[in-house]
């Protein structure tokens, strides 16, 4: 089956006056904005655009830059894209970056020119970093982080600085709910002016936002899309109007975008998702139920103080260094105070109670519609 490579490859002849956007390119803006941009496009939305055929030349003529065969699926894909008709012509601008460890924010967004007046908002999903982790672990107690506020500073500027065009704003993971935020906390002006909203398997929130009137009034524009084994868009509160993609990958490799099947312009669709991704959301939902926000925040901070003692920033590092990070994590378990610990331990507990429990439920439910069957064929 297609993906979203392939999708380039076959539509790439068009260019977006011939063909409009579709579900398939907003997917490919949410996923190219996990590349850095430092100092190929503008940070500013005032700043003249760039050509995103003469990004891509720059950013491939950069030293240690992997050549094809080796590269990541981001290059690969920014390859194509730059190749392209289609993508090669558009005008790249407001490419910003934020990792800031004192008030613990993950956050980049670049915005893409589309011919007929239209602009693309797209906000980049969780990065590789313990700062970023650490901010989707707070959306389950706190809302907004830092991130969500940025986004809709962002949102807000970029549209200050194109006031004639049409607005469309997506992402993907994170990004998905920083597009989401962003979108129905803008401004009176910009919220008029966006015509679709993207949301590529990002988590809802935790307190009351999608039942808001702002979501409910944004709610006919907003567009999400998830995997069958998904368990990002299922998190917290969140809309239970959305569209299953099939994925060509299984279980939480599915997350990944590039394995989304693609047929023509749109997305392959199915109504049922995958006994892991129900069975992994029950999980989830079961913790968050059982447990107040304050113990969550609390929960947070202990985990990541265990993973911060490895003194990486980053979980690839983590797992570079893993010998001496798990020296250094068993370390700083050790030396909690016993409040702690405990609070890890029973934590950990909820976790496999509610995982038995889900198992449970889905033998039931196996069980009861196989009498079912057998009742109806008799």
């Amino acid at each position: 089956m297609s993906n979203l490579f392939d999708y380039v490859a076959w539509r790439g002849d068009l260019t977006f006056g011939n063909a409009p956007l579709c579900p398939a390119d907003a997917l490919v803006f949410s996923m190219i904005a996990y590349m850095n941009f430092d100092g190929l496009v503008p940070q500013s939305p005032r700043e003249e655009p760039v050509r995103l055929a003469d990004v891509a030349k720059a950013y491939f003529a950069r030293p240690g830059v992997q050549r094809p065969g080796f590269e990541s699926k981001h290059e690969r894909m920014l390859r194509l894209l730059a190749d392209s008709a289609r993508f090669g012509p558009l005008r790249m601008l407001a490419a910003q970056k934020t990792l800031d460890r004192q008030t613990g924010m993950q956050f980049a967004a670049v915005s893409f020119l589309l011919p007929g007046q239209n602009l693309f908002v797209a906000f980049r999903g969780t990065d590789d970093t313990l700062i970023g982790w650490k901010e989707d672990f707070r959306m389950s107690y706190e809302c907004p982080v830092p991130a969500q506020i940025e986004a809709k500073r962002y949102l807000s500027e970029v549209a200050g600085a194109h006031p004639l065009r049409r607005i469309f704003v997506g992402g993907h993971s994170k990004g998905g709910n920083l597009a989401v935020y962003a979108s129905i906390h803008a401004g009176d002006e910009v919220r008029y002016r966006i015509r679709t909203v993207f949301n590529h398997d990002g988590p809802g929130f935790f307190d009351g936002t999608v039942a808001s009137e702002a979501y409910a009034e944004m709610r006919p524009r907003i567009e999400t899309y998830m995997p069958q084994s998904s368990i990002v868009a299922v998190l917290l509160e969140h809309d239970t109007s959305y569209k299953i993609v099939k994925s060509s990958s299984k279980g939480l490799l599915q997350h990944d975008g590039y394995t989304w099947e693609v047929l023509g312009a749109d997305f392959v669709y199915t109504d049922e998702r995958t006994a892991f991704g129900k069975r992994t959301a029950a999980i989830v939902d079961h913790f968050v139920s059982t447990t107040s926000p304050e113990r969550r925040r609390r929960v947070c901070e202990a985990l990541f103080s265990v993973l911060e003692a490895t003194e990486h920033d980053t979980f690839s590092g983590i797992l570079g260094g893993k010998r001496q990070s798990l020296r250094n994590m068993v370390s700083a378990y050790a030396d909690m105070p016993d409040d702690m610990r405990t609070l890890l331990t029973e934590t950990l507990g909820i976790l496999i109670g509610a995982r038995r429990a889900a198992k449970k439920a889905e033998r039931s439910r196996a069980k009861d519609t196989a009498f079912f069957a057998e009742e109806q064929s008799s």
